[in-house]
């Protein structure tokens, strides 16, 4: 008798997540089945005589239970009992459990049946798996640990240098919080990351269980940055204006860089009515440039980028997170020649 139990195991693994966890909403089967660690994986069959009990030990490192799956020829009447590590038999519901060869529980593919036994919730340590069949059968017996239900809220995280961005575990206790690199990101007892200089580092919870569930982080300076904009993003005959970064000088002015593309036959002498609005990630303004006339040149059919600057004083944040901020320019106009 051959099969294939790693693979077919895997079909059952959305089912079994759901038997283990309450929510299991967007997994996909890949990410299922990296919950599960091989425990037993047969090599070749296992012949049982009637009646007669077979025990195979196994041993458990997580708190989470395991999968047991039987794979016959035939479903048949057995007796399953898990036994703990001297022999006793486990004190929980339904052990022993009685399977009827009738059981909807037995699943058929390429000519063999398979039965499948998930144990949710038993503690780490040695166990023995007894199945007593009631016709002699010849078997083979696959077993999976879960690994747990734990998960870390981002596997990748992107930080504003100067700025937090907050990290949690859903499944397990956090025992410690730890960065790989604390001059790049460093990281609270309550998952708190704050960029320090831009770079990429490794933040990992270490759960109670022992698990290490890992963010990649990357943080990146304090500055506005957006699309530049090129002539073959305006229309004919149209002329537009946007900034498209922005940044901090040393007196802490806020200094925007924007593109004009002039995409008409006119020749531009002035911007007109300038507005341009800066608002934090939460949406509050922080700060407007406002100039009913703006001197600049700009030929016909050409770009050139020109510089406004926000002072310190008219900013409501004196410190925000720029990175995350959007500037948008209001209306306006243009002289042309």
């Amino acid at each position: 008798m051959k099969t294939n139990g790693t693979r077919r195991i895997v079909t059952f693994m959305l089912a079994l997540v759901l038997v283990f966890t309450t929510v299991c909403v967007g997994t996909t089967e890949v990410e299922a089945a990296e919950k599960f660690t091989t425990i037993i994986a047969p090599t070749q069959t296992e012949q049982a005589t009637a009646g007669t009990e077979v025990k195979t030990p196994f041993s458990l490192t997580k708190s989470y239970g395991f999968v047991a799956q039987i794979v016959t020829e035939a479903p048949v009447d057995m007796t399953i009992t898990v036994y703990d590590s001297v022999g006793n038999k486990a004190q929980w519901a339904d052990n022993p459990y009685q399977v009827s060869s009738s059981s909807t529980s037995w699943e058929y593919e390429e000519g063999l049946y398979y039965f499948v036994d998930p144990v949710p919730n038993v503690d780490a340590g040695d166990y023995y798996y007894g199945i007593t069949f009631s016709q002699s059968t010849k078997y083979l017996l696959y077993m999976y640990q879960y690994n747990g239900g734990a998960k870390i809220s981002n596997a990748n995280a992107v930080v504003t240098k100067g700025y937090t961005k907050k990290l949690s575990v859903t499944g397990a206790k956090v025992k410690a919080w730890k960065s790989k690199d604390s001059k790049i990101a460093k990281v609270d007892k309550n998952g708190k990351v704050t960029g320090v200089k831009a770079g990429k580092t490794t933040v990992y919870a270490v759960t109670e269980d022992g698990e290490n569930l890992t963010c990649k982080v990357t943080v990146k300076e304090n500055k506005f940055s957006s699309v530049k904009l090129s002539s073959s993003d305006v229309d004919y005959n149209k002329c537009v204006m946007e900034v498209y970064k922005a940044s901090f000088d040393k007196s802490g002015n806020l200094v925007m860089t924007a593109r004009i593309v002039n995409n008409t036959t006119d020749y531009i002498t002035a911007l007109k009515d300038v507005n341009i609005v800066v608002k934090d990630a939460s949406g509050k303004t922080i700060g407007t440039y406002k100039t009913s006339r703006y001197n600049v040149t700009v030929s016909s059919y050409s770009t050139k980028d020109v510089k406004f600057t926000l002072k310190k004083s008219s900013l409501k944040k004196k410190k925000f997170d720029l990175r995350n901020a959007t500037i948008t320019r209001k209306g306006g106009a243009y002289y042309y020649r």
